[in-house]
């Protein structure tokens, strides 16, 4: 009975974690089976999106000018809602969300041997989106928006971090950092939504291949780093 009730708590915990940043399969795997979340930190190679919503001030003004804070949090969570939904759709997992920005990681907790391969579907998929929702947006008097992506692949440390107190799964390192300098970089190219690093190119199908956009040098990094886009 003891045992019954320490692995019941323990399926409530990992419900509680990760039940807002995992799709409900991938919760339930790991519930059955918990040793597939290994607490502390833990190296592996994921790969890693972010995704930023490009235009947002003249949106924030819109609603300002109009006297309606309420309707921007209507506006933002149903945005990220939609781009949630493909994320999780894809097997990633959202790591946070950071005001109109998503940060999201594939291939952990949940093994993924096609994570680039996934991650730069999202990307694509949160494109597409974003052309459809630009006409709901110009229907309600909306200034227009774009969104920029960012994928990488490599190594990172991966597991419950934070304090005693308070903590949470997520992953830092060297290669996140350079997929959030790619996000901030689709600004730099004319009808550019999406730009990855060659090391994530390196491990994409033949059929998601595509051409190389440049060399260029990121923040922290002595070498330059060779980007494509789609």
């Amino acid at each position: 009975f003891n045992r019954f009730i320490l692995e019941f708590r323990l399926k409530q915990q990992i419900k509680k974690q990760f039940e807002h940043y995992l799709d409900p399969r991938q919760v339930a795997a790991l519930q059955k089976n918990p040793e597939l979340l290994k607490l502390g930190g833990d190296r592996r190679e994921m790969s890693y999106l972010f995704m930023d919503i490009i235009g947002f001030t003249p949106i924030s003004e819109f609603y300002k000018n109009k006297d309606d804070p309420e309707g921007l949090v209507v506006l933002v969570n149903e945005f990220l809602d939609d781009m949630t939904n493909i994320i999780l759709n894809n097997g990633g997992m959202v790591d946070k969300f950071m005001g109109d920005c998503i940060m999201a990681v594939f291939n952990a907790p949940i093994d993924m041997p096609n994570h680039a391969e996934m991650a730069v579907k999202s990307s694509l998929e949160i494109a597409v989106e974003t052309e459809k929702l630009k006409a709901e947006f110009a229907a309600k008097g909306l200034p227009e928006i774009k969104i920029g992506s960012g994928v990488n692949t490599g190594d990172c440390i991966v597991g419950n971090m934070g304090s005693k107190a308070r903590f949470d799964y997520s992953c830092i390192g060297d290669a996140v950092s350079l997929a959030a300098r790619l996000e901030a970089a689709t600004r730099n190219y004319d009808n550019c939504t999406t730009l990855y690093s060659s090391y994530t190119h390196e491990q994409l199908p033949e059929g998601m291949r595509c051409k190389e956009i440049d060399k260029i040098k990121v923040k922290g990094k002595e070498e330059l780093v060779t980007i494509y886009s789609v």
